[in-house]
């Protein structure tokens, strides 16, 4: 017998697949499709029946690990980034930091991407009594933040170790932070909720001592953008957690900035190994008394191993959620140490569910954007670039305020404070 050609195989394989397909058409059926024998099956207890919430979960639109600045102490930073680059695990760099500092993350969002958040930096840092290099580094970097302006939005310090003194061109001087034994887990926790308004300078020094004491310093740092109607409030302050009183206030008909002592960071539990401290907003029954320009929140939550948390998005709020320890879950989705997770807004209230299994903290920030366009100088927030040229007219004018040297004693920067202010009312009476 004679061999059968390849083509003619070729061809009778083809129509015997063919046939078989066409016998079989369940090998096609949409993956929607329930086959009559599958609805005798007994079904799962959906979300509705087990007395659950049917809302929308939430979906992750973005994640990113933005980069990591070695500072206080500089060395300590490189070593991490080294560690990092040769280490076989991802976050011992991560782990190092939380223990010992040397770093600064700084999140900066373009124009509305975070609306209304511009900015969230996470600083970890460490001042160390024995450290040779600290000497020379602070004479070219001072230790805090010396006197700058802002005009057009607020600024959120939420301090979990450590502490920062405040000094501003409208008088006030105050101390706020935690224990300096503080783990560093929210517990003692303390906020500086800075509205700038229509403008003014301010410093932030680390808390330090009087001498080159050893401290542990980690805070966040978060803009938030002003309504374009409320850009030019007047300034003032809001307190929570440990602070002492302001210590110091312009004579003379100065313009001293309001400060409001609001209490403790108020916080939740709902459940043995979840707590949620509520720096602004509402989150499980516990509202923050702190008084914001617009809707949004500002939460740190702490998980415990094998720990779940759910909280409700509103309708058309952005979120934004940064792993601070550990890792986390969100629905399917793995929320690493240092990353930044962005969530797609929605028309609808949705749910968002965080768990963990070995246990994470992270700071979650939401809020109905302002959907107004973003004018940014360095350090002051407008609408437009016109505003942006008036602001830098006022500041050079004197409407913000003096400036002042940071290693000025307090008698000295209360005195320009306080000629400034008399010059001022003298001259615009």
């Amino acid at each position: 017998m004679r061999a059968m050609p390849r083509r003619r195989l070729a061809m009778l394989a083809m129509l015997a697949m063919l046939a078989m397909l066409a016998t079989a058409p369940c090998l096609f059926v949409d993956p929607k499709f329930t086959s009559p024998a599958a609805s005798l099956r007994p079904r799962p207890a959906s979300a509705r029946d087990r007395g659950l919430s049917t809302r929308r979960a939430v979906r992750m639109e973005s994640l990113v690990k933005h980069p990591r600045l070695p500072v206080w102490p500089a060395w300590f930073g490189v070593v991490y980034i080294l560690l990092d680059l040769i280490s076989q695990k991802p976050s011992l760099g991560a782990w190092l930091e939380d223990r010992f500092g040397g770093r600064v993350c700084p999140m900066i969002f373009r124009d509305t991407e975070a609306d209304p958040f511009l900015l969230v930096a996470h600083h970890r840092h460490s001042f160390l009594a024995w450290d040779p290099l600290r000497y020379v580094f602070r004479l070219l970097l001072p230790e805090g933040f010396p006197a700058h302006p802002h005009r057009g939005f607020e600024t959120v310090t939420y301090v979990l170790r450590g502490g920062l003194v405040h000094r501003d061109s409208l008088g006030v001087k105050k101390s706020y932070g935690a224990p300096q034994d503080s783990p560093g887990d929210g517990a003692d926790s303390a906020v500086q909720w800075m509205t700038a308004g229509r403008g003014l300078l301010h410093e932030e020094m680390w808390r330090t001592g009087d001498t080159l004491d050893s401290t542990d310093q980690e805070l966040f740092q978060i803009w938030v953008n002003l309504p374009k109607k409320h850009k030019m409030v007047d300034p003032k302050m809001q307190m929570l957690g440990e602070s002492k009183r302001a210590e110091a206030t312009v004579p003379l008909g100065g313009l001293p900035t309001k400060v409001e002592e609001r209490g403790p960071v108020p916080s939740a539990s709902p459940s043995p190994n979840v707590t949620v401290r509520v720096i602004a907003g509402e989150a499980d029954g516990v509202t923050s008394p702190v008084e914001t320009y617009s809707d949004l929140a500002i939460l740190h939550i702490t998980l415990g191993a094998k720990a779940r948390w759910a909280w409700r998005l509103p309708k058309g709020w952005g979120c934004l959620l940064y792993t601070r320890r550990g890792e986390a879950t969100l629905g399917e989705e793995t929320l690493p140490v240092h990353h930044t997770a962005k969530l797609a807004r929605s028309d609808t209230e949705e749910d968002l569910i965080l768990s963990s299994s070995e246990g994470a903290d992270i700071l979650l920030l939401a809020g109905a954007p302002l959907q107004e366009p973003v004018a940014m100088g360095a350090n002051i927030i407008m609408n437009t670039q016109e505003e942006l040229r008036d602001a830098s007219r006022d500041l050079q004018s004197g409407y913000f305020g003096p400036s002042w040297d940071h290693t000025e004693d307090d008698a000295e920067w209360l005195n320009a404070v306080s000629q400034h202010w008399r010059y001022m009312t003298q001259a615009f009476k």
